[in-house]
């Protein structure tokens, strides 16, 4: 593996990692232009499933929640200085 990819994949692994330990509200954005806000807690290995809790959808809001991977668009999350995109 080139440097450059062991860069790269130590960022990503730290990005998650700092999701799960920091656990920040999102906001989701789906197919259809549906938006949910939630505490976004924790992601598979693929990036298949999306661990949430505290999800408001316009249906209610739910404590626990698995959200697929397929159906987002978008997940943005602010810190401290800036604002997230993944």
């Amino acid at each position: 593996m080139s440097n450059a990819r062991e860069v790269l994949r130590d960022r990503y692994l730290q990005l998650w990692l700092n999701v799960v330990q920091d656990m920040p509200h999102a906001t989701i954005h789906l197919h259809g232009n549906t938006s949910v806000n939630a505490k976004l807690c924790s992601t598979d290995s693929e990036n298949n499933r999306f661990r949430v809790d505290e999800l408001e959808a316009p249906l209610g809001t739910y404590g626990r929640a698995i959200i697929r991977g397929s159906d987002i668009d978008l997940i943005e999350w602010g810190t401290r200085k800036d604002s997230v995109t993944s």
